[in-house]
């Protein structure tokens, strides 16, 4: 069986925005990846309510930037979230607890491939607020208009995620056979 991970997404004052719980996929390395199937309670500050797409979430170690991308019942894709955050330790396939630090901007993929970003003003008025965000300014626009550009070419940090699942029982999986189905959706 996958090991469980704990994920949390944390606001620039240290709130948790939301949580929840998803399993090791051990595929690389270079990044670590998490699935979340259907039916998975996801806990946000506004509430709790079930998760109606099977997730994969890709962190990458020191990068400005993590990637959320949605899957239907099916397997086929869905949607796709990537936050500009704060850059995240060094996590492994080992992890039991992953924590991001969000930047408030967002780079969004509709169902149909186009790619929007979102934010801004959100972004503008923590900035007011908490140095950290003023600081980071240059360094998250930057990595805003730099993730949407491979967002829209399906490149870079995008070219590790399929389009279409393989399968949707990963949880059931040992490590060993959830790297092997995964790895195999992406040749």
């Amino acid at each position: 069986m996958l090991q469980k991970a704990d994920i949390y997404k944390k606001l620039v004052n240290d709130d948790i925005w939301g949580k929840w719980q998803g399993y090791q996929l051990p595929v690389s390395d270079e990044y670590v990846c998490i699935w979340t199937p259907i039916g998975t309670p996801m806990q946000w500050k506004p509430g709790t309510w079930i998760s109606t797409k099977h997730a994969l979430a890709f962190f990458f170690p020191d990068q400005w930037y993590t990637m959320h991308i949605g899957y239907t019942e099916n397997g086929s894709f869905a949607s796709g979230y990537c936050d500009i955050i704060l850059p995240t330790p060094h996590y492994t396939s080992a992890s039991r607890e992953l924590t991001y630090v969000d930047l408030y901007i967002d780079v969004v993929i509709r169902e149909n491939g186009s790619v929007y970003t979102k934010d801004q003003e959100v972004f503008d008025r923590a900035a007011l607020r908490y140095p950290i965000v003023e600081q980071s300014r240059q360094k998250s626009f930057a990595m805003l208009d730099w993730v949407e550009e491979q967002a829209r070419q399906w490149t870079g940090p995008f070219s590790i995620m399929p389009r279409q699942l393989p399968r949707t029982d990963f949880e059931q999986l040992s490590p060993q056979e959830a790297r092997a189905a995964l790895l195999t959706a992406l040749k």
